[in-house]
């Protein structure tokens, strides 16, 4: 079983972890530099499963180091207990419960090379004394080779620098053969093109089942000598047996060039080594290192600007950027330069021309990213969602379905749902697609929800829900397509398609057919009419996605109010909210791994929680909402490596952290309105894209003052515990009155 963090347990942290992250919180948040306010390391040990190293906003690269062994806590390539690096490769996962990329690795080195058994290979020890992780900027010394290296990136491309000691035989090794976790190489190619550059590809499946990964790198110095091996896999799965692959060994005399470092630009595509040259020129055509660092810093701190926050502890206001930092991470830019990409079915398309047009995403962590991370970006990114939406539109048309787990351009059919309708219907609601495409947005949405062949649709449409009988995780599947079903059908009423909107808001409401009265609960129901028997709500089973019966309990954003009617009204509704928050695991219970930052039976770690405290301001309560907010944002989130109490989930976690500091919350992202809890900070200034600001102000607040006693909206008492998108966008100022 993996092991929990428990709220009262989270801050407690190895002494030498302690000293290492204090040095990272300043006594006031420096507006010009908040990058020096991200700290790349929190989450790297514990269930966060994130990466250390650099990518621009939202960029193609994440340049990380990889510890060189696989498993649960190495899913981003790196876990902060591990002592060894044994590579530095170009594309890695935020923070998800799934393995692969890790693609186009380099390891510098000197020998004798010290040589790990297994898939470590070649590798180095490293301490964490001699580590560096910033917004856009690593470095790290390797101990066994006198070596030190330093990482930055630019949307497609990455640079490396070597600080070797003086010798005729300092080593880069390029690795297309190395594959961890889920990942395994399908084939690679290897080019010396002279004696700077080199190009080639890495093909693999994985969580992605067809990537290909492009490459062209140059070398600052010339290399004095080179060999490729050819490597023949080996793996569990004999299917993977006898596939080779490549990795080049490049040997460099720094005894003669005056103690320079080597400096090594990558760019990478997934279209052809062509479009990795053109991004390499396009990017990072020279060899500055620090220029490309200053640059990549002015861009980060562009981004974290956004959001202007006052007050709070120094630790605070680093898990605050660390936060919005890494719901930059992800989707990810996915087309080159040239506006190229590969498609999901397996084409090259030509997209608009940079600049002109949109750009192409993937990594959409979808079942995760709708709630909070996608609405972040409606406020301080809506030109990037304009452009998302167009990738999901082209990638219906290309695969028949809107993406639910797209990765590299390859459908994954990872999680359930199919939550790309959510976020198109919230960017069209809010007007940041134009009205000219709703109607492609309508039919891709509406389209992808008759796919009665993909995932029990069909069922789910004949039976009024998915029966547990005929298919696994049903009773999550039944709830969550009736949330897709409601987002359509406000879409529908938007555009005045009333057949479109009555057909969906009556399926809507099929969250109904699986509430058993008796109990109280959501439960899987058989194709008969019955209930599947020995429902236990704390029971994790094939039934229920990730979670237990307390957690999908209330997976009906969409219709709170129809839920505390199933539930007989507000105080029963009440009751058990409090039942869910009290009701700790027991000793003799089996958690899966997922079931982390638990607060009774609520678990923070894991997506399906995350709108529950703020329920209870649905029902006139909330000073409940107001105290588990607080508790959560305190607890669950701290500025250390195991300071994230569940998987990151390409920026879910850290957005709900964002949005929470600030003092609400997306409860239905495409409602259009948000729940107040209680916030973090003083003030937090939203700089709205159109030069506007909206301010939350809570004078005085902290850990102790976090009720709120009055709300007032530009100077008018608000009469309940909401605001809405429109409050927002046109600018203002909601002050909050806090006491004990």
């Amino acid at each position: 079983m993996k092991p929990r963090i428990s709220v009262p347990h989270l801050p407690l942290l190895l002494a030498a972890a302690a000293l290492f992250f204090v040095s990272c919180g300043s006594a006031e948040t420096p507006e010009d530099d908040l990058a020096s306010l991200v700290n790349p390391l929190i989450g790297t040990d514990g269930p966060g499963n994130v990466y250390p190293g650099v990518s621009a906003p939202f960029g193609m690269v994440q340049l990380s180091p990889d510890n060189g062994t696989s498993g649960w806590d190495r899913i981003a390539g790196y876990f902060w207990p591990d002592t060894t690096i044994a590579g530095f490769s170009h594309t890695h996962l935020s923070g998800t419960g799934a393995g692969d990329l890790y693609d186009i690795s380099y390891m510098p080195a000197v020998p004798p090379f010290r040589i790990g058994k297994g898939e470590l290979g070649v590798y180095s020890t490293f301490s964490h004394r001699d580590e560096t992780a910033e917004a856009g900027y690593y470095k790290v010394f390797l101990q066994d080779y006198n070596t030190s290296v330093e990482l930055i990136a630019t949307e497609r491309c990455g640079m490396q620098r070597y600080t070797f000691p003086a010798t005729d035989q300092a080593t880069v090794f390029v690795n297309l053969a190395k594959a961890m976790n889920w990942d395994y190489t399908l084939g690679s190619h290897l080019r010396i093109v002279d004696d700077r550059t080199i190009e080639g590809y890495r093909f693999s499946e994985g969580w992605a089942p067809d990537q290909k990964v492009y490459f062209v790198a140059q070398f600052s110095q010339p290399f004095t000598s080179y060999t490729v091996d050819t490597v023949t896999s080996v793996h569990r799965d004999s299917v993977y047996n006898g596939i080779k692959s490549h990795i080049g060994r490049f040997v460099f005399n720094t005894a003669a060039n005056g103690g320079k470092p080597i400096v090594v630009r990558t760019a990478i595509s997934a279209v052809d080594i062509a479009g990795a040259r053109k991004n390499l020129a396009a990017e990072m055509p020279t060899f500055d290192f620090d220029s490309v660092r200053t640059a990549q810093r002015a861009v980060w701190n562009a981004e974290l600007s956004k959001i202007q926050i006052k007050g709070g502890t120094p630790d605070e206001r680093v898990s605050f950027y660390t936060a919005l930092y890494r719901t930059m991470l992800a989707p990810t830019l996915f087309d080159d330069a040239d506006g190229r990409y590969f498609g999901p079915d397996g084409a090259i398309h030509a997209g608009e021309v940079p600049g002109e047009g949109e750009h192409n995403y993937s990594t959409f962590s979808l079942w995760d990213t709708y709630r909070a991370a996608h609405p972040l970006y409606t406020f301080l990114h809506p030109a990037r969602v304009r452009e998302m939406a167009a990738s999901m539109l082209n990638f219906y048309d290309q695969h028949g379905m809107l993406p639910v787990w797209p990765l590299w351009g390859n459908e994954t059919d990872m999680m359930i749902g199919c939550h790309a309708v959510p976020v198109l219907v919230e960017a069209a609601l809010k007007g940041i697609l134009p009205d000219s495409v709703l109607n492609r947005v309508l039919s891709a949405c509406v389209g992808t929800m008759n796919r009665d062949d993909y995932r029990a649709i069909g069922l789910y449409k004949t039976w009024g829900y998915v029966p547990a009988d005929m298919e696994r995780e049903s009773l999550s599947k039944t709830l969550e397509y009736a949330y897709d079903d409601w987002c359509i059908a406000q879409l529908a009423r938007r555009m005045r398609r009333d057949s479109v909107y009555n057909e969906f808001i009556l399926r809507s409401q099929n969250y109904m057919n699986v509430f058993q009265p008796a109990s109280g609960f959501m439960q899987p129901r058989l194709s008969n009419g019955e209930w599947v028997p020995g429902f236990d709500p704390k029971e994790y089973t094939e039934h229920i996605t990730e979670s237990n019966g307390w957690q999908y309990l209330w997976a009906v954003p969409q219709d709170v109010e129809g839920l505390v009617r199933l539930m007989r009204g507000p105080e029963p509704f009440e009751r058990r909210l409090d039942e869910m928050f009290t009701l700790y695991p027991e000793a003799a219970d089996s958690l899966p791994i997922f079931s982390t930052g638990m607060i009774g039976q609520y678990a923070h770690g894991n997506e399906p929680s995350h709108h529950v405290a703020y329920l209870y301001n649905y029902v006139g309560k909330p000073e409940k909402t107001q105290q588990y907010v607080s508790q959560i944002l305190r607890t669950q989130y701290a500025n250390a490596p195991d300071g994230l109490c569940g998987n990151e989930d390409c920026g879910q976690m850290s957005a709900w952290y964002v949005f929470s500091a600030m003092g609400f919350y997306p409860v239905d992202p495409v409602s259009l309105n948000y729940a107040i809890g209680t916030p973090l900070f003083e003030e937090a200034v939203i700089r709205l894209p159109d030069g506007k600001t909206f301010t939350v102000r809570a004078p005085g607040v902290s850990a102790e003052h976090f009720r709120i006693e009055k709300m007032m909206l530009n100077g008018k008492p608000l009469g309940a515990p909401f605001i809405t998108w429109n409050d927002i966008v046109k600018g203002g100022v909601l002050e909050l009155t806090v006491s004990r």
